[in-house]
């Protein structure tokens, strides 16, 4: 999918990912610590819209995952050449979330995920001082920390967004 098109259904996320560089800087976390930025979140209003926005993303990339999640359905799509933005070279997924029944998100791009080069609980030590929202620590298959700061927010996990699927998809046959 070539990076105008992306922009064109998502926005500006070179813009986003910058940002997100900035906060690392200010939090101290060094970028070597970060094997990839793997995946953008992009968040819709209603129904109606996450239909259309992954109907327009199928077209151009491949839905690899659709399931489930806390209630409504998240799409996660693997694009065809992965985006570039600031110092990452290989954004592979957009996630779509159908929205939360009673909660209120505007669209746009929510935050981008993080693959750490450590384990996640080596990462969370190493970042003590950083303000992390720990919920997402709960997750059986894939835990989460969470660093959001103003508009811009970052998660970070230790497994690729690929490997995740791949996981769940494995737990799920058995």
């Amino acid at each position: 999918m070539r990076r105008s098109v992306v922009k064109e259904i998502i926005g500006d996320y070179e813009a986003f990912v910058q940002k997100v560089d900035v906060l690392l800087e200010q939090q101290g976390i060094v970028p070597d610590e970060l094997i990839q930025c793997d995946t953008i979140c992009y968040r819709v209003e209603t129904n109606e819209r996450y239909a259309q926005v992954s109907r327009l993303l199928a077209e151009r990339a491949l839905l690899i995952s659709e399931s489930e999640v806390n209630g409504r359905l998240i799409a996660v799509f693997a694009v065809h050449e992965p985006l570039r933005a600031g110092r990452w070279q290989s954004i592979s997924y957009l996630e779509v979330p159908q929205p939360k029944s009673g909660s209120h998100y505007p669209e746009g791009i929510d935050h981008v995920q993080m693959v750490t080069r450590r384990a996640l609980p080596a990462f969370h030590a190493q970042y003590a001082h950083v303000p992390f929202e720990e919920k997402g620590l709960a997750s059986p298959l894939n835990p989460l920390l969470k660093l959001q700061d103003g508009g811009i927010s970052v998660k970070f996990h230790d497994k690729h967004m690929g490997s995740v699927i791949t996981l769940e998809e494995t737990l799920s046959h058995e």
